[in-house]
């Protein structure tokens, strides 16, 4: 399946793109087209077999993305799901949020900033990086722990991401 993001041909039925993050939706366009075609002669007494029908709720919506806790990357539409402690950084393996790669991405410490779940609510924390966590425009201290709501945007650096609760 091909991402609409950054075009990377992905394995069929992932969820998310494997180079950018960006979360897939199956869509018949995006598919490579087979090559083979398989051509049966029909007997006349034979009926065809009804379509299967998916019965989908009026009130249903197009299509379901993921609705946890995450931080999406506002340049790109990459989701990054949060668990109960996410170290945000580049270049380390070990990392809950690696931000190599992304536009800005330089601008990140290695471990640049902690995002924790306490209770039902999520802190982030800058890690005394270099290039500072701001959140909605204001500059963390290090080892200042600050709540986030819905719809804040958080910097790591440069990079520029928006908080979802769900």
């Amino acid at each position: 399946m091909q991402c609409p993001n950054c075009k990377h041909w992905n394995e069929a039925g992932s969820r998310f793109c494997e180079e950018c993050g960006f979360e897939l939706v199956a869509d018949p366009q995006n598919q490579p087209v087979s090559a083979q075609v398989s051509v049966r002669a029909a007997d006349e007494n034979e009926i065809p077999a009804p379509a299967p029908q998916t019965l989908i709720p009026a009130d249903a919506p197009a299509t379901v993305p993921y609705s946890g806790p995450r931080l999406l990357l506002n340049s790109t539409g990459s989701i990054f799901r949060l668990g109960d402690v996410a170290i945000v950084g580049r270049e380390d393996a070990t990392l809950q949020i690696d931000l190599e790669g992304y536009p800005e991405g330089k601008y990140v410490s290695h471990r640049h900033a902690q995002i924790t779940k306490i209770k039902d609510a999520f802190y982030v924390e800058d890690l005394g990086s270099s290039n500072h966590t701001w959140v909605n425009q204001i500059k963390l201290a290090p080892g200042q722990a600050e709540p986030l709501k819905e719809g804040d945007i958080v910097k790591f650096g440069k990079v520029e991401l928006t908080f979802h609760e769900s």
